[in-house]
């Protein structure tokens, strides 16, 4: 799959739409027939999760490794990287949450998924980019709307 990258904005401050993006163990509301494996503790370099998606025997498990966190702090960007580490899929996600001048934000979500292994890449390519562009941009959009429905005291 071509890398994925989809963009919105939002009038969420860059610290709500974080809290709702990096908050991996939330990711089964977002994502249909998926609920979430984390590790203790908050997520950091080195902290990894996993989505399980399917029903029963019929499932699969997408784990991921955090390899670079930054939240956003005093109007700075935000960005978190995860590697998929899983035997089906391979590839890798960053997400930057970006300050605009009005107090809003910016999202970029830049997406390679690999299924493995490798030989059917060609196979399933074709399908995993236009569900990846609708299942994910459905799920983004998703997130915002909750980002920007919080209040966080300042």
């Amino acid at each position: 799959m071509a890398a994925l990258h989809l963009v919105r904005e939002t009038s969420a401050t860059p610290a709500q739409v974080w809290d709702v993006v990096a908050a991996f163990d939330g990711y089964g509301a977002w994502m249909p027939m998926t609920r979430m494996v984390t590790d203790e503790g908050q997520p950091r370099v080195g902290w990894g999760f996993a989505g399980l998606t399917g029903l029963g025997r019929l499932a699969f498990s997408d784990s991921m490794l955090v390899t670079r966190w930054d939240p956003p702090a005093d109007g700075t960007t935000g960005v978190f990287r995860v590697v998929k580490t899983g035997r089906l899929l391979g590839g890798w996600a960053e997400v930057t949450v970006s300050p605009r001048d009005d107090g809003g934000s910016r999202l970029d979500w830049v997406e390679d998924v690999v299924v493995r292994p490798l030989p059917f890449k060609r196979f399933f390519d074709p399908l995993l980019d236009r569900a990846s562009a609708w299942l994910y941009g459905r799920a983004i959009d998703a997130m915002l709307v909750r980002a920007a429905s919080r209040r966080i005291p300042r």
